[in-house]
């Protein structure tokens, strides 16, 4: 089978609705600075691969763009593939029956440019990844082949030839004469657009090449098209026949492509100016990728090091402000982390963190970290706590079990779960026992998954389920730091006690004070 897609390596990417998790892992958030609003890129980064071997051709496609430096060929395919776009539009819409062939040939000329240049720039790059090994084989196929590179020698010869020519107008005793020369002098051009300035400056349209890719012309302009083609009829003949010998010539895969390149372009220009800025962002190992030295799999439980939230990183760039990164691991059989702690103390951070961490693997590209090792997971589930809806008149606790329905009658073997303080309004004893239903659900159908609650006797309830605390630095404030270790329970008290203004002394103050 030969090349697609660089975005899927068994069928071209399709349209899809955005994932539910983004507004829960502020990935719009992200997404929005990646895209600049594009909703055109946007949309690919709301497709999943349908599988692992997906996932991993896109790692290795992206790997390339970095190792190989083809981040400015690539660019610059876009740029030139974007004016044939450009170009064909025009055409298509165009009044003027002489510039429609003329265009017609400009476009092809441009379009040939495009698939010429970009196949020089793999041809010597070092490929490792299948996409771009199929695109390059596709592309000196179809660049070799006669119909290629007689358009390319027909579009260019008469580009060239309509260049040559030059436009001579005479305004003398109220009368304007114009002939047509043949020249090399592109300056004259610059001289036609100065002297239609002069003699019409009541018009305030900025006057143009003819031929140029130009929306409309003026009346005056559309004389001097059928003057040139009168004087020149065999440009036109050739261009006329060529526009009815090939009408259409663009070839689908590299129209695909342009589209689908912005993906990996967005995000490299996006990671680069993170880098710039001082964070990491890691290619991660997967479940696909191999040792160097053996034909072994990598490990397949999750680790990180240096793993942040690159929402919060955005914004706190913007601000000049850093943000805490964090370590970690699941062990062999630990499938769930319950994280429990002070509040404030960094636990929903690092909760997105690791959906992020997980997201960005899926969908094939370097992740939030210093280093990474991410196995395949189906899909991303996640279930934040949300404020009781006043259109709904449900209760708090109702809004969220209406959401997390869903989520559980649906079979979702090996996907990873995300949930932040669920049942906070719910007794302590009725929290603990649909907390515990929740994780044993999740466990039997052997997802991973990190918990967010205040509720430490969940961290017990099952072998696999490992517990997790946000810590307090020597003087008992937060430090936003996640380990493997039981929570300072006194230490948060008190840092609440001292936040809050809760203590004897502080509270005598105020009493005192009201007695007063």
């Amino acid at each position: 089978m030969g090349f697609e897609s660089i975005l899927d390596k068994k069928e071209p990417v399709k349209g899809v609705t955005r994932p539910a998790f983004f507004l829960d892992l502020n990935i719009d958030q992200i997404l929005e600075r990646i895209t600049k609003g594009d909703r055109g890129i946007l949309e690919y980064f709301e497709y999943f691969p349908l599988d692992a071997e997906c996932e991993g051709y896109r790692h290795d496609i992206y790997a390339d763009i970095k190792e190989n430096a083809l981040y400015d060929a690539l660019l610059t395919f876009n740029t030139i593939y974007n004016e044939f776009r450009d170009i064909e539009n025009k055409k298509k819409s165009t009044r003027i029956d002489l510039q429609r062939p003329v265009w017609h040939f400009w476009g092809m000329e441009i379009y040939t440019r495009a698939i010429t240049e970009l196949k020089n720039s793999l041809e010597n790059a070092k490929l490792t990844s299948e996409g771009f090994k199929e695109l390059k084989a596709f592309l000196e196929s179809y660049t070799g082949t006669q119909d290629f590179i007689q358009m390319s020698e027909k579009a260019a010869k008469l580009k060239a030839d309509l260049l040559s020519l030059t436009v001579y107008a005479n305004y003398e005793n109220g009368r304007i004469q114009v002939h047509v020369e043949d020249s090399n002098e592109t300056d004259d051009i610059a001289e036609y657009e100065n002297f239609l300035e002069q003699i019409c400056a009541i018009n305030e349209k900025e006057f143009v090449n003819p031929f140029a890719i130009t929306d409309e012309l003026t009346s005056f302009e559309q004389e001097i098209v059928k003057i040139v083609a009168k004087k020149n009829p065999d440009i036109f003949k050739v261009a006329e026949k060529l526009y009815k010998d090939i009408p259409e010539f663009e070839e689908k895969v590299f129209s695909r492509f342009a589209d689908e390149i912005r993906f990996y372009l967005s995000y490299y220009e996006f990671e680069q100016k993170m880098i710039k800025a001082g964070f990491s962002l890691a290619s991660p190992i997967t479940s696909e990728s191999k040792n160097e030295n053996t034909a072994d799999t990598v490990n397949n439980n999750i680790c990180a090091k240096g793993l942040y939230d690159l929402a919060l990183a955005c914004v706190n760039n913007e601000k000049g402000k850093p943000v805490i990164s964090n370590d970690l691991a699941f062990e062999k059989n630990e499938l769930f982390f319950v994280l429990t702690g002070p509040n404030q103390g960094g636990k929903t951070t690092f909760a997105r963190s690791l959906g992020q961490l997980i997201y960005f693997t899926k969908i094939g590209l370097d992740v939030p970290a210093v280093s990474a090792t991410v196995p395949y997971f189906s899909d991303i589930l996640t279930h934040f706590s949300v404020e009781e809806s006043v259109e709904t008149g449900r209760g708090k606790l109702m809004e969220e079990l209406v959401r997390l329905s869903p989520m559980m009658k649906e079979y979702k073997d090996n996907a990873f779960v995300v949930i932040n303080e669920l049942f906070t309004t719910a007794a302590n004893y009725d929290a603990i026992i649909m907390g515990q239903n929740v994780l044993k659900h999740f466990l039997d159908e052997g997802c991973h998954g990190i918990y967010v609650t205040h509720l430490r006797e969940l961290c017990d309830i099952d072998e696999r389920i490992v517990g997790l605390s946000a810590q307090l630095d020597e003087n008992g404030k937060q430090n936003f730091k996640i380990q493997k270790k039981s929570v300072d329970y006194e230490g948060c008290a008190k840092n609440q006690v001292e936040k809050y203004g809760l203590g004897y002394d502080k509270l005598a103050e105020r009493l005192l004070h009201l007695k007063g």
